[in-house]
Formats: C-alpha cells, structure tokens, sequence
C-alpha cells in the first residue's frame, strides 16, 4: 500500500548496517563507530550523524542533536526496536523506554515504534540508509580517521552531495522540499536543549582522579578517599560533592585517556608537572658540571627522557636537604661523581653514598675523584 506522509508530522530513526573505523592515535587501537540516521518522510531530508554505540546516551544525544539540524520538532518518532528506544518490542502495545520517553517529553513530541519484522513501515528511512551508503560510505572507505569528531566533519561535508542533487522524478532537490513541506510544518525547539545523564557515586582514588568507564578524571586531591557523586552524559562530566560543583570535565572517548585539571593538583605535584629536562640540567650545573652529568646519565638510562625526571627530582630533593645540612656543591659534585662511577642511578643508591660520606676540608675536588675512580685504573687498593 502507498503511504502518504504528512508533512512535519513524523521522523524515521534507524542505523546503518555499516560501521565505520576509528583508531587510536596513541595505541592504533580500532573501535566501531555507529551511523545514527533520521529521515523526514515527505521530503526525505535526512540527519546522519556518527556516534560511539547505540547505547542510550549516545542514542539519545544523536536525538538533541539532530532537532538541532532541522530546526524543529515532529510529532512524532518513530525508531526501530533497539533496546535503547524500546524496552519490550510488540506490534500493538510496545514498552517505551522511559529515558527516551522522557527526551522526547522534552520535545513535545512522541514516540512510536515500528512494528517488528515489516520493513515496509519503515521504507524511507530504508532507503535513505542505502543512499547515506552510497553517497557517504563509499566516499569514506579510502579514508583513515582517528576521532569521531573527525568522522563527522567529514559526514558534514558530504551531506550537501545528497541532499542538493535534484530527483528526476520530481525535478527538485530534497533541500527544495524540506524548505517547503516539512520546515514549516515542524514543532518549535524547547527553550533549552535535553541532556541526558547518568549518576553514578564514586571513590577518589590516591592520584585524585576517579574512574568512569575506563577513563579517569581529577578532582581536588583534598578530596582522596571521598565519595563523589558523578554525573555524565555523552559529552560533558560533572562530579560534585556535598551539593557542591567540584569539577566539570569533557566525555573521554578512548580508553585509558586522563582529563587532568592542574589546579587540582597538590603544589608538589604542581611544580613537577613544570619541570623539563633543560631545567634539570639547568638546576644541576648549579652544583657543578658532575651532577649535571649525573642527571644526563639517569635519564639516558631510561626508555624515555620523561621516566627519569623523577628520579633526577627525587636527588634534587636530597641535595637539598642535605645543603641545609652544610654541605658545599663541591661535597656534593663529590657525591655525583662517586654515583656516575658506580653506575648509581637510583635516589636510593645516592642517598646510601651521601649516608656513608663525611665531608672534610681536604676532601679531593669532583674531578680529582673522577680520574682516579675511571674503570681503566686499578687504584690503591689493588696493591695493598
């Protein structure tokens, strides 16, 4: 039977079959993301937007997002019976899952499903699935994108090429007839747009950042060992505690990936983060052109520069503490030579030699040690 759409009245709401790779540009690592399409009928202007799953976040945030694109509401919504649209799927009388109810609330609009197995109810956004794989995948398939965001940009693009090619069948473009059926005919948007969101009450761990979905976040560190309640949507994070906003942080999309505000860090932690391998240098030929070496040799000892800054932080420390202790920067270039000779590049190593030496007035100067501890010379005790 033809089925004739009345003109604002209804959005068909699917995914495409088809995923598209994104990788990972710290560990190459590939995740599948989803095509959300929505298609308005009588004019068959559509929406396409990639997103991370079909889970209800994403699902529902694809919704705001495509009100958004059209400028206005429909009546109604009429998705197919994934679980994040409908609860229980029936021809007659289906369960509407209530997050989406709520969204669509929201909208003033409402939501009716599809009935199961009759494709025909939903031939439009069918067919549009099979023309955003043509016009779209199929331009996308030579292309290598490392964010979602990326994806979309492109999807942007690309969008024009389908909806401004005129249909000889009815000698206009889909833009031609959405600015003259649909467009007029569509609900106004809400004063302000849904955001959906989960809550989920949390413990910060020792570093400060608590973790959600396999993602951390900060917090104020005087809040480790706390309860924090967390709320999240698919774009933005808010913690907050005691009633209180302590932090807002972006939806991290790649696994194992920090979102780290350096205010709430401690001071300490603070001025590490401010420390580079030129101002350790800097700092150790203060002491003498030994220590500096000593810092050169321990970060060279590691797979990356980076790894041995808090080790070389860990020595500064000490020979801080032991200046106060009256100690000159030739005991400690003493120190720093002694430590280059026996490969000692721990904090541990070096403070057992500063434990075990005694500063004198005759004590040889750093480069007098350095000749006389060389491998290639046996020394006194050779002989004795």
């Amino acid at each position: 039977m033809h089925l004739t759409h009345k003109a604002g009245e209804k959005t068909f709401i699917d995914f495409s079959g088809k995923t598209v790779d994104i990788v990972n540009p710290i560990n190459g690592v590939i995740t599948k993301a989803e095509l959300f399409i929505a298609v308005l009928p009588a004019s068959g202007f559509a929406f396409v937007k990639a997103i991370a799953s079909q889970k209800k976040r994403d699902f529902i945030d694809a919704h705001a997002d495509m009100f958004d694109y059209f400028c206005g509401v429909t009546e109604l919504l009429v998705p197919d019976n994934l679980k994040s649209a409908v609860t229980r799927a029936d021809n007659y009388d289906p369960d509407v899952n209530p997050d989406y109810a709520a969204m669509a609330r929201h909208y003033g609009s409402a939501v009716m499903p599809t009935r199961g197995y009759k494709p025909k109810d939903k031939a439009h956004v069918e067919l549009a699935v099979k023309l955003v794989q043509r016009w779209i995948l199929a331009r996308l398939r030579h292309f290598t994108f490392f964010s979602i965001a990326e994806l979309n940009k492109e999807i942007e693009r690309l969008m024009p090429l389908y909806h401004d090619k005129v249909m000889k069948h009815l000698g206009c473009s889909r833009r031609e007839l959405f600015l003259k059926l649909d467009k007029p005919a569509l609900m106004p948007l809400p004063a302000t747009r849904y955001e959906y969101k989960e809550f989920k009450l949390l413990k910060v761990s020792k570093d400060y950042h608590i973790q959600l979905e396999h993602n951390f976040y900060s917090v104020p560190y005087q809040l480790i060992g706390k309860k924090v309640e967390v709320w999240f949507g698919a774009k933005i994070v808010t913690i907050t505690y005691e009633g209180k906003t302590v932090a807002t942080h972006p939806k991290l999309l790649h696994k194992g990936a920090y979102s780290t505000n350096k205010e709430h860090m401690a001071s300490s932690h603070q001025k590490y983060l401010e420390w580079s391998p030129g101002k350790i240098m800097n700092w150790g030929l203060t002491i003498g052109t030994e220590t500096a070496k000593l810092f050169k040799n321990i970060m060279d000892s590691r797979p990356h520069p980076e790894m041995g800054f808090r080790t070389c932080l860990g020595v500064i420390n000490t020979y801080k503490k032991y200046q106060e202790k009256e100690y000159t920067e030739e005991h400690l270039e003493i120190i720093s030579t002694m430590a280059i000779s026996k490969h000692y590049y721990k904090v541990g190593q070096v403070k057992d030699l500063l434990k075990s030496y005694t500063p004198k007035d005759s004590d040889e100067s750093a480069s007098l040690i350095a000749l006389t501890t060389h491998k290639n010379i046996r020394g006194a005790e050779y002989y004795s």
